[in-house]
């Protein structure tokens, strides 16, 4: 009976179930005649000769004789040692050609992303506070997502700096870590547009990652919709100018 384990291991190394049956048998029966290994194996006979052809193309067998043509299996350590030279050389071919389309493909200068659900939104805001690696800036001017990312804002704010930039100060009660207020252009651009800006979006969150990456959640009539950007182009220009002109809310007069 032939190990199913066995067949399973030749297949890996890129023989069909034929071949594997076949070269399992020439190698128990060391040498064997067409027929004879049409019998153990229970191989069609029409496909015994093509099976046989095609390992021996391989280099697995070799054949002697002329009636009837006998085979036999190649020294297994001979075999195994091409068969590991072959490997490592194709996978240095298949490296190289890929390291090439890697290099040779220029990446796009922007990807954005329309984040529609609100699992899609959530994920995105709770992976971008998580792989920050040395800045965050969060423009927000809504209670709820303040207090349902309290926990992981707070998280990251011990790993890297935290700009939380609420658009009322009165936010600020709800936040888990020092809060800021930005300056006229911030709050005419952001959060309230100035009077004639028939925009017909509202932000509800801009969030800031590296100044490479950037997520706005926009509101408009009711329905929320998130961009995601990266590599964001602009993020560096917009994060430098939300840090020179934001002011820390005053804690003592929180709520006042």
């Amino acid at each position: 009976m032939i190990d199913d384990s066995l067949l399973l291991h030749l297949k890996e190394i890129g023989m069909s179930e034929y071949e594997a049956k076949v070269y399992v048998i020439l190698s128990a029966l060391r040498v064997a005649s067409a027929r004879e290994i049409h019998e153990q194996t229970k191989i069609p006979r029409g496909r015994i000769y093509e099976t046989l052809t095609s390992l021996a193309q391989k280099g697995f067998i070799v054949s002697s004789g002329k009636s009837p043509v006998r085979y036999s299996p190649v020294d297994v350590f001979q075999m195994f040692e091409q068969l590991k030279r072959e490997s490592v050389k194709s996978l240095e071919g298949l490296y190289q050609r890929l390291k090439a389309l890697e290099t040779e493909t220029p990446e796009p200068l922007m990807q954005g992303y329309k984040l529609s659900t609100e699992w899609t939104r959530d994920n995105q805001i709770r992976m971008m506070l998580r792989r920050a690696k040395s800045e965050i800036i969060l423009l927000c001017n809504d209670e709820e997502f303040i207090t349902t990312y309290g926990s992981d804002i707070s998280r990251a704010a011990k790993r890297v700096f935290v700009y939380l930039v609420v658009g009322r100060k009165e936010l600020a009660e709800f936040a888990p870590i020092k809060c800021y207020v930005g300056g006229s252009d911030i709050e005419a651009s952001l959060f309230h547009h100035e009077e004639g800006e028939n925009i017909g979006l509202s932000m509800r969150l801009l969030l800031m990652a590296d100044r490479r990456e950037s997520l706005s959640i926009l509101e408009d009539n009711g329905r929320l919709t998130g961009i995601f950007i990266c590599p964001d182009i602009y993020a560096s220009y917009l994060s430098r100018k939300v840090v020179q002109e934001i002011q820390p809310v005053d804690r003592s007069r929180r709520g006042a």
